[in-house]
């Protein structure tokens, strides 16, 4: 495939779309963001003057503006959703509108264009609960405990059954920690960083429990690497990416090897039930894609930042998937 492409990048603006698109501009790519900037676009301001960007405002439910963005586009990497079950909950139909409604209508744009690669951005959170002492593999049962992993699920399902074009690939993504410009303090490791930072206590919630993990610098090597493979190894395929599995206490166990006075405590408060560990491996075997950055990496440089004070305010409400303004969602 062409070292440089012209890839459109849909949520271009959030949280993983951001450190994604930085990426894909820093080894020679064309980006365009189509975002609806729910969360705003100040990660994208680096990039502002860079013949090789383009950003352009809008809702994937919008077909027209889909298929003018895609002019020229060489594949597009779809994000744009409405990420995560906290931030579903806010308003759950405008919710599943983006993430199942979104993703129909951008399949349909890319197909009516003729652009030919679709990398669709889905998470590792559709393997739910898997047996004990298991890896979940991309064939292994999908058993999504949410409505933000259900409608993952029911867009992989269509998108994989599509005829080409486009070459349709999912990603699973292990959950993403490290460092973004748009900054999210909701997720597992970064919260923990933050806590510990700041000599905060660290509530816990099922310590037993597993998650596969992926640092945000992998995330954006990952979709250049599919971005160049051969259509005949991408073509209706599910990769797992995922750096490495953790159990939580091994994560209390990360902490305290850094903030040795941190406290740490066992609460039922805010229960999550998945409870997984994935196996990465296909996207290696099949595609020789090996991630480079650790769980640990992404724990210290975010509570360095913390601690160096690169956030005036950490505890700011913006820094989640949570939107400030529900409004925001609607068409």
């Amino acid at each position: 495939m062409p070292q440089q492409q012209s890839i459109l990048v849909t949520g271009g603006a959030g949280y993983v779309g951001s450190r994604v698109a930085a990426h894909l501009l820093q080894v020679g790519h064309a980006v365009t963001v189509f975002d609806k900037l729910v969360y705003g676009a100040e990660a994208l301001l680096p990039f502002f003057g860079n013949e090789r960007f383009k950003l352009v405002r809008g809702d994937v439910r919008d077909g027209d503006a889909l298929k003018a963005a895609l002019a020229d586009a060489d594949a597009v990497v779809h994000f744009a959703a409405v990420v995560g079950e906290s931030a579903c909950a806010v308003d759950p139909g405008q919710a599943w509108s983006i993430n199942v409604e979104g993703t129909q209508t951008m399949l349909a744009a890319v197909r009516a264009v003729g652009t030919p690669r679709l990398i669709f951005v889905s998470t590792c959170s559709n393997y739910g609960v898997a047996k004990p002492g298991e890896l979940a593999t991309e064939d292994s049962p999908l058993n999504p405990l949410s409505d933000y992993a259900r409608a993952k699920v029911e867009c992989e399902k269509f998108l994989l059954a599509a005829a080409p074009p486009p070459t349709a690939t999912v990603l699973r993504f292990g959950t993403i920690c490290g460092l973004s410009a748009r900054m999210r303090f909701d997720l597992l490791v970064s919260e923990m960083a933050k806590k510990c930072a700041r000599g905060e206590k660290i509530d816990i919630f099922s310590p037993d429990a597993w998650r596969p993990f992926l640092h945000i610098a992998d995330a954006g090597r990952a979709v250049d690497h599919v971005l160049r493979s051969s259509p005949n190894e991408i073509a209706r395929r599910v990769f797992n990416v995922v750096g490495e599995n953790y159990q939580k206490r091994g994560l209390v166990e990360l902490a305290r090897r850094h903030f040795p006075k941190v406290e740490i405590a066992v609460t039922d408060k805010n229960p999550d039930l998945r409870d997984y560990r994935v196996d990465g491996s296909r996207i290696g075997h099949e595609l020789g894609f090996a991630t480079h950055h650790t769980v640990e990496e992404a724990f210290c440089e975010t509570a360095s930042a913390v601690e160096e004070g690169v956030f005036r305010d950490p505890d700011w409400p913006g820094h989640s998937a949570i939107p400030l303004d529900p409004a925001a969602l609607r068409p």
